[in-house]
This record gives structure tokens, C-alpha cells and sequence, in this order.
């Protein structure tokens, strides 16, 4: 492996080091669901204050604990003691993921996920050969501590825990009914909501030898006391995700229904005495990911579907932004697909015909009268495993990096102004002019404009270029400020590089040269999830934070959830670096409080000499 005199990666290979980090792990099985946004402002309101460096004070609520101890592939596990494991064994921490949120009344409701890049890798690729990354992660698949509940798929699988914050005292309670069979069979808690002192945590239910996408696990709460109410198993839904509270005082679920492709938006009609009651409204060709509310309406990011065992390529493109009808005071009832109508679609906006339908909708959020949106290239593999699938994947490292990198699609944001009416403008805030575009015929790459036509108002995709910011992972709308925040696939590059090497068909060279080289080297320079915060609608978002909140090894938040009554917000942060329970870049999730206040210089969102370099051999521009 060629280093240069500095002991950064050769020119050569220095092409494919963002490339890598966009195809790295990335978010995998993803949406969130956050409380209901915050109410909608006049489109003429007065900015806030403005100031062009990070403005939040944050403190750490909880954390994921040392829960293991390991020694090898399949060996004992014991318990540590004090958070110290025996001599021989290291700390291991299993837990992952703060994977979704709601808030009832003074308290905060939080859902986790274990071992995701050891799921995902196993989902996606089909194979379930253990393998260790030193020091960074272990996957034990059939020899690992689920396989005897699961089987092999998800032996890495850990039964998922219900926190409660108070958000007053910050006492944070662990509520994890863990002697409900149906929670010994969830795959981590997806989706949450509340309403009427009624939490909902949403999970992916799973069967010895099967996969996700075979039921949802559905788990209540009374929100004032914490007190378990039940659990139900479903098999018309297998995932469900964002929760919302509309205009009309009904709560709205949004969940993927059994098959290839579609989804179904769900209206609450139940109470404590019976929580597992819901009317189906509406039927989607789209499957629906996030929810939130926009005036009167509800409004949907479609995504198509990953089937497990292709690697990542997506069915049922192109992806849509779905809003609803009016909501009528007495809720919203199921009047056939036709009254859910498609605003945009990512193939309106990419000129590649078959990566158009390989791209999804990420977070969403109203702000200040207008519909802010966001992308997700699904598990960073979607758009070129998509692509594959139309094409046939080429032989050797050289073209397969060539193809990740020109298929990567970073997080690109979009702002619809008056949805859904003749008036509906649309406008790219950050993404590309021309985007890479793939011939079959002479099997090259060529640059094509954009099908909107349009320059980004404020810069590339990623924000700043950043090819591994794969993904607007959520947005949330506090004290008047829109906050978005990105899935970072820069810091996952060196425990990912088993399932990136193997999804991609690449050589152990290149696996060790992930591992090694690209992986260490990016994540020093971009490795941490990155929170953008926009003040005035007409001024570009400024940089909160570029290293998840100084832990590198936290590849971004997850969930926000607003306290804005409080003045502060909680962030759900996510890592999948379960060898690393160190005192500096720990792996394993975090809970931070974020509040507004503190006010710090301006961030160098300028990207390293290295990544622009590969930045533009993506055919990234906007530098």
C-alpha cells in the first residue's frame, strides 16, 4: 500500500477517499419521529438574531454504557463490574443508536437500536461471516449472544431500551419492559409519538431466520407516569416511523405496508383504556418516511424499497414528497390514494434516469411558511447499487470506485414554497448545477445540467461538499431557527470497511486500504456528524457543528426533540463503534441537551485539500 512521505494515501488512491466515505455504512434502516413541530411562522416574521458561528451550549444527558465484555469471535461475554471488564476482555458497547423520540408533557421518550452496522451489513449483503475490525468493531452474527432469539441475521441484535428524561430534573429513568416477549423479537425502536398521555414506540419485528420488513412491534406508555400499557404485534405494517400532531388535534403515523413497495398513513383513534386502535387514510405507492405537518396538511418524504439480499438497490422509485388533502375538523379518512398528491420528485431534479429512482426524501419541516426538504442516498448504497442492478456492475477496484464515487448523491436541501398550489415554487438551496450522469452504451460518465435548471442558492450537496453527509437525517424548527442535521459517513469508513469492501465487490487490498488509510485519515479530518442552522431564509446555514458535537465517532444526531417551552432541545445521537469506550471519540450512542446561548466563532467549513480533491473527481462543484 503506496503512502506518501506525509503518510497520506498516494495521489491515486486519494480519488476514492470521500467516495469510500460515502458508501461506508451509512445510515442503513433509518427514519425518525420527533414531537409535533413547532406551530407555523409568517412568512414575513422577523429574523431572529443572527450570528454566524454555533450558538449551542450542549451537555451530555446519558450515554451508552459498557454492557459487554470480548474477547474473541463467539467466546464468553461476561458482565463488566464498575464499567471494567476482566483482564484479557475488552469493553464493548452494544447499544448504538438513540433511534427515535416523542415528549408528554415535562418528559422525554427515547427508543434505541444495538449493533446497527453489524444488521445492516448482514441484511443488505445477505452474508453473515463474523469478522472483527480491531479496536473498531465486531460483528458475531451466529455465534453472537441474539442468534438463539433471532438466528443468525441479527445475533448481534440486543433487546432495545425505553429512557425517559425528565426534562426538568434531567433524571433519566430506564423504562424497558424487558419481560414482554414481543420486545425480545424487536430489532431496535424506529419510531416514536405521543398524544393525549399516550407514547408509542415502534419496532421492527423479527422471527429466527427472518428479516425486517415482516411485522412492527408496537409498545404504549402513559407519558405522565411512565407506566407500561401493552404491546401489539402488526403484520399490515412492517416499519413506522414519524408521529405528528395535526391541525385538527389527531395524532398521524406513517408506516410501510407488507411487499415491495408502498406505505400507509395512519390516524389515531384509540385512548389509554385501548392505544392500539388506528384508521388507515391514506395508501402510498411511495413507502413513507418522515411526517410533519405544513398549515392544514400533512406532508410525507417517499422512499423507494430496499428488499434484503440486493445490496442496497432500490424498488419502486422515483421517490416523491406526498402531501394530503385539507384536514377536516373531524380528521382526516381514507379516500383512496388520488386525494394524497406528489409534489416533487427527485427524478424532476437528477438527469441520471435510473439514479432518479435510486434516491430518497429525508427529513422535512415547515419553516417560516415554506416546506424545507432534504435527501437520502438510502444507506449510501442505494444510487449506485441501483444503478448496478440496470447495468451490471463492472469488473475491478478502479471502476467500481469510479462508479461509487460518480453515483454518490450527498444530502441536497430544497425549499417549496406554497406546496401544492399553481403557485408552488421550488428551489435548490444546496446541490449541484450539473450532476454526473452514466452512458450505457459507451459506459462513461458525462456531466449533465440538473433538471430544475437551477444553480444552489447556497452551496453544493453535503453543505460544504462533504460527500459523506449522505443523508438529511432530521430537521427540527426551534426558537425560530430551522436546525438540519446529516448522517456523516466520513467517521463509520474503518468499522464499515468489511461491509463497504463486500456490498461493493471490492478487493481485500482495498478493504485493508478502507480500514487502514481512507478510514483514519477522514475521519481525523470530517469524521463526526455535522448539525447546519439556518437564522434568515435568505442568508446561507451556518455550521453548529462539523465533528458531532466533539466526538468524531458520532456520526450525527439521529433526533431532535424540542423542549422550546424549556429552552433547550434534546439531540439523539448515533456511533456504531461498539469496540470504543474510550474517554476521547467513545463510541456508542449519546443524548445531548442543546441550549441556545453560547455564542462561538465561526467554523472552517472549508473542506481538507485531500477531500476537495476527491470531492472533485465525484464531480462535486461549488468549491
Amino acid at each position: 500500500m503506496k503512502l506518501s512521505r506525509t503518510g497520506r494515501p498516494s495521489r491515486g488512491r486519494r480519488l476514492a477517499l470521500l467516495a469510500t466515505s460515502a458508501t461506508a455504512l451509512a445510515a442503513f434502516v433509518t427514519p425518525y419521529a420527533t414531537a409535533a413541530p413547532a406551530a407555523p411562522q409568517e412568512r414575513d416574521r422577523p429574523s431572529v438574531s443572527a450570528h454566524r458561528g454555533p450558538v449551542l451550549d450542549v451537555r451530555q444527558a446519558a450515554r451508552a454504557q459498557v454492557d459487554e465484555c470480548f474477547k474473541s469471535i463467539g467466546g464468553p461475554r461476561p458482565q463488566p463490574r464498575a464499567g471494567s471488564c476482566p483482564s484479557g476482555f475488552q469493553p464493548k458497547i452494544n447499544g448504538a443508536y438513540v433511534w427515535s423520540a416523542a415528549r408528554s408533557g415535562d418528559h422525554a421518550y427515547f427508543g434505541t437500536l444495538s449493533n446497527i452496522a453489524c444488521n445492516a451489513s448482514s441484511t443488505y449483503s445477505g452474508d453473515t461471516t463474523p469478522y472483527l475490525v480491531r479496536n473498531a468493531d465486531v460483528c458475531e452474527f451466529g455465534k453472537g449472544a441474539g442468534a438463539g432469539t433471532l438466528g443468525e441475521i441479527y445475533g448481534d441484535a440486543r433487546t432495545p431500551q425505553v429512557l425517559r428524561v425528565n426534562a426538568d430534573t434531567q433524571k433519566v429513568e430506564d423504562l424497558t419492559p424487558v419481560s414482554d416477549p414481543l420486545l425480545k423479537r424487536t430489532v431496535g425502536l424506529r419510531g416514536a409519538a405521543a398524544h393525549n398521555d399516550v407514547v408509542f414506540l415502534f419496532g421492527q419485528t423479527v422471527n429466527e431466520g427472518q428479516t425486517v420488513g415482516q411485522g412492527l412491534s408496537m409498545f404504549a406508555f402513559e407519558g405522565s407516569t411512565g407506566e407500561f400499557l401493552g404491546s401489539k404485534a402488526y403484520t399490515d405494517l412492517v416499519s413506522a416511523r414519524g408521529g405528528v400532531v395535526a391541525a385538527d388535534g389527531n395524532l398521524y403515523l406513517a408506516g410501510r405496508a407488507p411487499g415491495v413497495n408502498g406505505g400507509r398513513v395512519l390516524r389515531w383513534t384509540g385512548d389509554k383504556g385501548n392505544p392500539f386502535a388506528f384508521d388507515v387514510v391514506a395508501q402510498l405507492e411511495n413507502d413513507p418516511g418522515y411526517l410533519t405537518t405544513f398549515k392544514d396538511r400533512l406532508v410525507a418524504s417517499g422512499w423507494g424499497t430496499q428488499v434484503p439480499g440486493e445490496r442496497g438497490a432500490v424498488s419502486g422509485g422515483a421517490s416523491k414528497v406526498w402531501m394530503s388533502p385539507p384536514i377536516p375538523s373531524a380528521g382526516l379518512t381514507f379516500d383512496g390514494a388520488a386525494a394524497w398528491q406528489p409534489i416533487f420528485s427527485w427524478d424532476q431534479y437528477d438527469p441520471d434516469p435510473v439514479l432518479g429512482k435510486g434516491v430518497a426524501w429525508g427529513a422535512l419541516t415547515e419553516w417560516r411558511g415554506e416546506l424545507y426538504v432534504g435527501s437520502y442516498n438510502q444507506a449510501a448504497v442505494g444510487a449506485v447499487q441501483t444503478m448496478w442492478k440496470a447495468y451490471g456492475q463492472p469488473k475491478g477496484d478502479t471502476l467500481r470506485k469510479r462508479d461509487m464515487i460518480s453515483a454518490a448523491r450527498p444530502a441536497t436541501v430544497f425549499r417549496i414554497s406554497d406546496p401544492g398550489t399553481e403557485k408552488q415554487r421550488t428551489t435548490l438551496l444546496y446541490g449541484e448545477e450539473k450532476l454526473p450522469v452514466y452512458n450505457p452504451n459507451t459506459k462513461r460518465w458525462t456531466s449533465k445540467p440538473n433538471l430544475l435548471g437551477q444553480r444552489p442558492k447556497f452551496g453544493p450537496s453535503g453543505f460544504n461538499g462533504n460527500v459523506g453527509n449522505a443523508y438529511a437525517w432530521t430537521f427540527t424548527v426551534f426558537q425560530d431557527r430551522l436546525y438540519m442535521a446529516t448522517f456523516d459517513g466520513t467517521g463509520l469508513i474503518t468499522p464499515g470497511s468489511h461491509f463497504t469492501a463486500l456490498n461493493n465487490g471490492l478487493s481485500q487490498v482495498a478493504k485493508k486500504n478502507l480500514e487502514l488509510v481512507t478510514g483514519p485519515s477522514l475521519k481525523a479530518t470530517l469524521g463526526g456528524g455535522e448539525v447546519w442552522r439556518m437564522d434568515d431564509p435568505a442568508k446561507p446555514a451556518v455550521a453548529e457543528t462539523l465533528n458531532g458535537f466533539g466526538n468524531r465517532s458520532q456520526h450525527g444526531v439521529r433526533v431532535f426533540l424540542p423542549f422550546e417551552d424549556k429552552g433547550f432541545l434534546y439531540a439523539g445521537m448515533a456511533s456504531s463503534w461498539n469496540l470504543r469506550a474510550t474517554a476521547k471519540d467513545r463510541g456508542g450512542w449519546e443524548l445531548n441537551r442543546l441550549t441556545p446561548g453560547a455564542k462561538r466563532a465561526p467554523l472552517d467549513t472549508r473542506l481538507p485539500k485531500d477531500a476537495r480533491e476527491a470531492a472533485a473527481g465525484a464531480g462535486v462543484t461549488g468549491f
